[in-house]
């Protein structure tokens, strides 16, 4: 599910060159939508990120610039925990952030200056947290599912959040 998260993240960060994306399993294998012959559909814990950026992540992509902890690798020097991208719908005017934190133990606080959107609220907020990252849904149970988030604040045309540990979390924002 975080891996998801980041990808489309990233699609949203670069809407500038990634015109399209395609998911290659619609159900079954490794698809948000599992099926049983005969029996239900469940919503495994993919399911939920691309809800949320096909519901919300409609309308300009925004530039962020992030300072947080983060940490090497081989391929990189620094990878910040939080992995966050950002879309103001153009209809309502809505700013919605998507966020990732790869943290395996530690949360993070988010603080993030809202500058050049004026007077903001937070509308809805929703969090995927406190599960193993290899913990799955299942026809009998689908404990792995977004909840109401909580602590979201805006004040001084500024959001702060504490992000939990190797969780998603969608914090929307309205005028």
């Amino acid at each position: 599910m975080l891996q998801v998260g980041c990808i489309l993240n990233t699609f949203i960060r670069r809407a500038d060159v990634v015109k399209v994306g395609c998911l290659a399993q619609l159900v079954n294998v490794i698809a948000p939508i599992m099926t049983v012959p005969g029996g239900p559909a469940w919503r495994q814990t993919t399911f939920y990120p691309y809800q949320f950026a096909s519901h919300y992540g409609r309308g300009k992509a925004l530039q962020l610039a992030l300072d947080c902890p983060g940490y090497a690798t081989d391929f990189a020097d620094k990878v910040t925990y939080l992995d966050i991208s950002a879309v103001e719908t153009e209809t309502d005017g809505a700013l919605t952030l998507f966020i990732v934190n790869r943290n395996q133990t530690e949360t993070i606080d988010l603080d993030m200056a809202l500058e050049g959107f004026g007077s903001r609220r937070v509308i809805m907020d929703k969090v995927i947290e406190g599960h193993g990252l290899r913990d799955t849904n299942s026809p009998d149970q689908q404990p792995v599912a977004p909840k109401d988030g909580s602590g979201a604040l805006v004040k001084d045309d500024r959001i702060s959040a504490a992000i939990a540990p190797l969780s998603y979390r969608m914090i929307r924002l309205g005028l």
